[in-house]
């Protein structure tokens, strides 16, 4: 049988209520990191955009100077 004055049982709840506080805040910490390393720039579709474009006039000028080599 385990007996407890008030005050130890005090002191109980004020480190339980410590502890408690310290993991909620590691917590916090190592979300609020994880969201900042997943954190990406959307794609520019501008230059997405015009890298297609261009590549598509390199291909067809390079294959209009082979065939017209023949």
């Amino acid at each position: 049988m385990a007996e407890a004055s008030c005050d130890s049982l005090q002191q109980l709840v004020l480190w339980y209520e410590e502890e408690l506080t310290r993991i909620r805040s590691e917590t916090k910490s190592e979300t609020s990191n994880d969201v900042q390393m997943e954190e990406k720039r959307p794609p520019n579709r501008m230059r997405t955009f015009m890298t297609g474009v261009l590549a598509g006039l390199l291909a067809g000028v390079l294959l209009t100077i082979k065939l017209y080599k023949r």
